[in-house]
């Protein structure tokens, strides 16, 4: 026997909340999640937003070379590369290799912001045998590290009004063969307090942009000098 349900107005407060995860979660029976497990669940949700009101409209087509505002960013992606070696970067396990995101970012807002939110910002999808996982919030799998083109170190914070070049890196089982493929999605952050804290922040990572991009080999400079 799969065991009860949650309460019934635990689960009227998920549905209503417009939060997909709390409402899946609270629909299993309680012996999979337990009800202790059942309410933290709802209160991380809310933290995120999700006792807010949802409104969210399909996803546009991502363009590539094309500036989008996805606050509190402007992000421009160029093009989906794989390596296996990147300097000031580390693979966990060797014969993985990255995927990598390229793109130029501008910190749109009036102060500094921590990588975390950026990481939020741009997320991958359709990639099979990536390290992380996807999470329960953010839509998609976050990077593992976002690198600045010049030197290979990490961006963060991300200072406002610079534009920075940067790679979003994800990390790959050298197992799986590399993706030709990768879905890219792009979220809006929204600037509100949260629901059980009053600070102001950015939340509810909301995705408003997508495309299906083609992943190739990155090359070296002597490679593209080569081309030229």
């Amino acid at each position: 026997m799969s065991g009860p349900a949650a309460p019934a107005d635990l689960r009227a407060r998920a549905r209503s909340s417009g939060s997909t995860v709390a409402r899946r979660v609270l629909d299993q029976p309680l012996r999979r999640i337990g009800m202790g497990g059942a309410v933290v669940l709802l209160a991380v949700t809310a933290a995120f937003g999700g006792l807010q009101e949802q409104t969210q409209d399909a996803p546009e087509v991502l363009v590539l070379d094309t500036p989008v505002e996805v606050a509190p960013f402007e992000l421009t992606v160029h093009r989906v590369v794989w390596t296996t070696d990147l300097p000031g970067q580390y693979l966990t396990e060797d014969g993985n290799r990255w995927i990598g995101v390229v793109a130029t970012l501008r910190n749109t807002s009036d102060a500094g912001i921590l990588g975390v939110t950026l990481r939020d910002a741009l997320t991958l999808t359709d990639v099979e045998g990536l390290v992380k996982e996807t999470g329960l919030v953010v839509p998609g799998v976050t990077s593992t590290s976002i690198a600045l083109l010049e030197d290979g170190s990490s961006l963060s914070p991300v200072q406002p009004g610079l534009t920075y070049e940067a790679v979003f890196l994800f990390e790959q089982e050298g197992s799986v063969e590399p993706p030709t493929t990768a879905t890219v999605l792009l979220q809006r952050h929204t600037w509100r307090s949260g629901s059980l804290d009053p600070t102001m922040a950015w939340w509810d990572p909301t995705t408003t942009l997508q495309a299906e991009l083609d992943v190739r080999a990155a090359r070296s400079d002597a490679d593209a000098e080569g081309d030229a």
